[in-house]
């Protein structure tokens, strides 16, 4: 789904949780990521599999950028059944943040609305020139379909997110906190 690329908007995260590298094995957590409004240039989605921490793998919806600006962000991540602790939730907000080659990896989002210009489905992933391209590390088949576009608008956006990459990004009016209980973006 075209919407899912406002999951990059979460990509600033990364960067705060401590950069992640393009191929990795993921944690066995979801964040939840929630946008006010997020704009994009160069989108390519494509579906490829995650590997957890755990062995098992999750079919995603990778969706990468070239360029993104995103408004009102949330993140939330919950740690359960921390021994004599209980369960507790990580939770970033930001006013604004810009980031430049990214992607996420996505099982589930949903969009108030979405507007995207130059949309094409069915592009080869590996011939796709509107996005940054696959993502490396990733194992796709470069016949396998893929969709992209010059430009998406996206509004009200939540998703469901095992990761994201970044090769650049810079965020504004940034706060963590960490809350007793499940406190999540939505």
């Amino acid at each position: 789904m075209i919407a899912s690329f406002a999951a990059s908007t979460g990509l600033f995260i990364a960067v705060a949780q401590g950069a992640l590298a393009a191929s990795f094995t993921i944690s066995n957590q979801e964040m939840k990521i929630s946008t006010e409004r997020a704009e994009g240039a160069g989108l390519i989605e494509y579906t490829a599999t995650d590997r957890r921490y755990d062995g098992k793998r999750i079919p995603v919806l990778v969706s990468g950028l070239r360029f993104s600006k995103s408004k009102g962000i949330c993140q939330s991540t919950v740690f359960r059944n921390i021994p004599l602790l209980g369960t507790y939730t990580v939770k970033v907000t930001t006013k604004e943040s810009t980031a430049r080659d990214s992607y996420s990896d996505v099982i589930r989002t949903v969009a108030g609305a979405t507007t995207a210009t130059g949309h094409r489905s069915g592009v080869a992933t590996g011939a796709d020139t509107k996005g940054p391209g696959i993502k490396a590390g990733d194992k796709v088949d470069p016949a396998s379909a893929a969709r992209d576009s010059d430009s998406i608008v996206v509004t009200d956006s939540k998703q469901i997110v095992l990761a994201t990459t970044t090769g650049s990004s810079e965020s504004s009016g940034v706060s963590v906190r960490i809350h007793k209980g499940l406190n999540e973006c939505f």
